[in-house]
């Protein structure tokens, strides 16, 4: 096992899809008078279901999210051996008249599984067929499972099939200055603290209704969405990053409203380019530049303070994600600011040999230290190990996220770094 399990590491990654069920459940999951139909076998179902009590029971305390909310929306259609030689679209319909006639839902997203596709099913037509029969929308979220040339973002597929047919026939509503969208987040299985900051620095212009489709919201916020004067997507993942943009361009233009094309800020100066950028497209620039002042400011004095608890410490930095997913040059460089000292940079064996290389070329004129291997983690010295995936090693050790969010994410790693090094325990966690 351990012989695979490196074979695997040291080989070169092919390209991963992922099914696209799951996603499109956890985007829904807690949309009010929502039904969530999967034309598939009951197991995948269960995948779906376990991720959603699993990160329910991470997000319902700090979220205060109502209990009711419970799996109780979800569906499937159970193809069997019968469907695979028949075919499944009877036992769709059959599916979709039921959950009309027993729950009573204000709209059905239906999404369908690698079996669905397998057969030929039309799905489109059946969903189509059964929103005539009983009034009630039924939404066709592309994608079969695991039968897609490319990955499904299950957030983006659900927020373009309810824009288009809740929100785009009511865009000649008056635009509200106070509202702005934000599409490409599952808003609620993000930390509370990053949707936080987000709404905080989106409120310094003056942003009070902020739209985060198509979590949690209700079918009225969603026409309400259709009044917003301003639209920006977010997206963690590189890969969906292009398709959410081109969305929310496309939004922008059909609304004639301002889209701002905003890089996630996870540092101190994407932050102040945030504000720059908002300031520019909403022609408000003497205020961007106020507002960056005092940004500033409050980051500096909040420096001063952390420093005289991390100045000339110490610290290595563990490498376990590929450079698309993680920015060693920010944390290097946000230590730099606080007077901390690198000691050297060590090469995880999750990266394949491309990965390391692309991470070393970044690296290499721009940061003064020594380049190691995970073998060789043993044998190193600091006072700290910063990786984003625990290792064993007697180091004291700060396992960090691969994201924060603005300045209060940028704070809050400081001050967990700080408690750490004051800690006696070996692993500290960022969140």
């Amino acid at each position: 096992c351990k012989r695979s399990i490196k074979m695997i590491r040291n080989s070169e990654r092919k390209k991963v899809i992922h099914c696209n069920l799951m996603s499109v459940f956890l985007a829904a999951a807690y949309n009010p008078k929502a039904a969530v139909v999967f034309h598939a076998p009951k197991s995948c179902s269960h995948i779906a279901y376990n991720a959603f009590w699993e990160m329910r029971r991470k997000i319902e305390n700090q979220k205060n999210l109502k209990t009711e909310h419970d799996c109780s929306n979800l569906f499937v259609t159970g193809l069997a051996d019968k469907e695979a030689i028949f075919g499944g679209e009877k036992i769709l319909k059959e599916c979709l008249l039921d959950v009309v006639a027993e729950q009573k839902p204000e709209y059905i997203i239906v999404a369908a599984g690698c079996a669905a596709g397998v057969i030929g099913d039309d799905v489109a037509a059946i969903c189509q067929e059964a929103e005539q029969t009983t009034g009630v929308p039924v939404l066709y979220v592309e994608g079969s499972g695991f039968m897609n040339q490319k990955a499904v973002d299950g957030v983006l597929s659900i927020t373009k099939a309810i824009c288009q047919r809740f929100v785009y026939p009511l865009l000649k509503k008056t635009k509200d200055p106070a509202s702005i969208a934000v599409v490409g987040m599952n808003s609620i299985f993000s930390p509370t603290k990053e949707i936080q900051e987000i709404n905080r620095l989106l409120g310094l212009f003056g942003f009070t209704k902020i739209y985060y489709p198509p979590g949690g919201m209700s079918l009225e916020q969603f026409k309400d969405m259709a009044s917003v004067s301003a639209i920006t997507a977010i997206s963690f993942l590189p890969k969906t990053l292009v398709e959410v943009e081109k969305f929310a361009q496309q939004f922008a233009e059909k609304r004639e409203i301002d889209y701002i094309k905003l890089k996630i800020p996870n540092t101190m100066d994407a932050v102040y380019e945030w504000l720059q950028t908002i300031g520019t497209v909403l022609n408000r620039t003497t205020e961007a530049e106020k507002l960056e002042e005092l940004e500033k400011q409050s980051y500096n004095k909040f420096l001063q303070q952390i420093t005289t608890h991390i100045s000339n410490k110490n610290y290595i930095i563990a490498i376990s994600l590929p450079q698309r997913y993680f920015d060693p040059l920010e944390i290097i460089k946000m230590l730099d600011e606080a007077g901390m000292q690198l000691q050297g940079i060590v090469f995880c064996e999750e990266l394949t040999k491309q990965e390391q290389q692309a991470h070393y070329e970044s690296l290499k004129e721009k940061v003064q230290t020594e380049f190691y291997s995970e073998a060789e983690l043993q044998k190193l010295t600091a006072d700290i190990l910063l990786t984003t995936t625990p290792k064993k090693c007697l180091l004291p050790q700060y396992c960090i996220t691969f994201r924060r969010i603005g300045r209060s994410g940028v704070e809050n790693f400081l001050l967990k770094l700080a408690e750490t090094l004051n800690d006696k325990r070996k692993l500290v966690y960022e969140k």
